[in-house]
């Protein structure tokens, strides 16, 4: 009886061993990247002996304001800690350079695998379904945020419905605050900007056409943009027609036309109503006029050599159309990556402004927009990008990089996003105006972009920056839901 239980007991182990080396084995083929197959894997894209290690920060403490804030500035909260703190391993650009991808960004989405999947004309699927009511709370606490953000994005909200003109619009100018004029009076209207902007922070939370405690707002925003549309080609014909809110006579023309059309897209995703399909299409058929032939970008005016800072807006729009399925040509999607190619500077992961040095601002807008085209998380220059832009730290005063750095943080995620987040956050929490008539609101002095757009641009980047958690859910989570921008 030993002897047999013994001899079973050998057989049994020998079986164990050999179902785990095939395991082993199994695991060992899964982890070697396939051209074309399955998603670049850590090991894959770094390289051999790099240190990749993580310093966790200590946690950021805030004092409680000893008075009220008013908006202007928030020195108060201090950086200082997250940037000393941060140890993190960087590539030097003079060393360890990476050569520029051979194919285009669109390419690579096509061939190589991201963890939502690739989805319209090569964009990463990336899901809004978190906006919604029953979706946000949740989804928001899980990603980072908290009770007091929340109700600093409630604040800021109410802040703008109050602030909305009768004709459903809104102006950097905020004629509807008298007592906001230190910061606005004399200001350019940006009327077509600054109703994007305010429509986006409410389509973020949640707020539709017909949903949400905002939901009349948000149509009457929408039916100004659509109101105030001009048309060129067929009127017959609107929706092969190019639909344009300004002309070239206005400074920032497709700064305005690109976050005025993602808003007017984004309010079509989210709602389907076909009575705004065509005015979206007008639009988008505008950026797709515009953009510059010969480099495959977007500038201030229409077919201008390309600025990245405008490149942005152009194709988060493209992306939401797209995924709207509207007519989005991928030859004009096939340039665009290439001009965001040629922005990248030598070391492959920076980007700099029409070609100067690297900044953050732009490396944050071209890695994001990366990450968008099918770039993976784990790809060497996400995480090179991911390093330098944590190194950075957020900005006390720029809520334009802020804006831009917090969503590629947050799309990247991991500890980086952490320790991100725990500045981030507190520093908006603790700047916003809680009383009187700006209450809701944000200032910050020392950036001559605020001084230049006022207290509604700041508000409206701040508030979207708040929102990050639940906007879009993050590029390395998979999301089984069919409601995707």
């Amino acid at each position: 009886m030993f002897e047999t239980n013994s001899k079973k007991k050998w057989i049994s182990t020998l079986f164990s061993t050999a179902i785990h080396l095939m395991l082993l084995l199994v695991l060992a083929i899964s982890s070697i990247v396939i051209p074309g197959r399955g998603e670049r894997s850590i090991i894959s894209s770094m390289k051999s002996g790099e240190d990749t290690s993580l310093t966790i920060l200590p946690e950021v403490e805030f004092a409680p304001p000893t008075e009220q804030q008013n908006g202007l500035g928030s020195d108060a909260v201090t950086t200082s800690l997250y940037q000393d703190s941060m140890d993190v391993p960087l590539v030097d650009s003079s060393e360890g350079n990476i050569s520029p991808p051979t194919t285009t960004i669109s390419e690579i989405a096509m061939s190589s695998g991201t963890t939502t999947g690739v989805g319209a004309n090569g964009f990463v699927s990336t899901s809004i379904d978190s906006r919604k009511p029953e979706n946000r709370k949740i989804v928001g606490a899980k990603n980072g945020a908290t009770p007091q953000s929340e109700a600093a994005v409630n604040l800021a909200l109410a802040f703008l419905a109050r602030n909305q003109e009768s004709n459903g619009s809104w102006t950097m100018a905020l004629t509807q605050c008298p007592d906001c004029t230190e910061v606005s009076v004399g200001l350019d209207d940006h009327r077509i900007a600054a109703t994007g902007l305010s429509l986006l922070c409410f389509l973020g939370a949640g707020h539709t056409l017909t949903e949400g405690e905002y939901n009349e707002t948000v149509r009457k925003g929408v039916y100004f943009l659509i109101q105030a549309m001009k048309y060129k080609g067929d009127p017959d014909k609107i929706y092969y027609a190019q639909g344009y809110w300004l002309t070239e006579v206005a400074p920032a023309q497709m700064y305005e036309h690109g976050i005025a059309t993602l808003a007017l897209t984004e309010a079509y995703q989210m709602s389907n109503d076909s009575s705004i399909k065509d005015p979206c299409q007008a639009a988008i058929n505008f950026i797709i006029d515009a953009q510059y032939k010969r480099d495959g970008g977007w500038d201030y005016h229409p077919r201008r050599p390309g600025d990245l800072s405008i490149v942005g807006w152009q194709i988060m729009a493209l992306k939401s159309a797209s995924s709207a399925k509207l007519s989005v040509p991928q030859n004009v999607l096939r340039d665009s990556d290439k001009f965001l190619e040629s922005q990248a500077l030598s070391n492959g992961y920076q980007f700099g402004y029409r070609g100067g040095p690297a900044t953050a601002s732009m490396t944050s807008i071209g890695n994001l927009i990366r990450l968008f085209r099918g770039y993976s998380v784990t790809d060497p220059t996400i995480r090179r990008a991911n390093d330098w832009i944590a190194k950075q730290a957020p900005s006390v005063s720029d809520v334009y990089y802020n804006y831009y750095a917090t969503q590629f943080m947050f799309h990247v995620g991991g500890d980086r996003w952490k320790n991100w987040n725990a500045v981030m956050r507190e520093l908006l929490i603790h700047s916003q105006t809680l009383e009187g008539p700006m209450a809701g609101s944000w200032f910050f002095d020392g950036n001559t972009f605020n001084l230049e757009k006022g207290r509604l641009y700041t508000t409206t980047m701040s508030c979207l920056t708040l929102e990050v958690y639940y906007r879009y859910l993050p590029v390395y989570e998979a999301s089984g839901d069919d409601f995707r921008l």
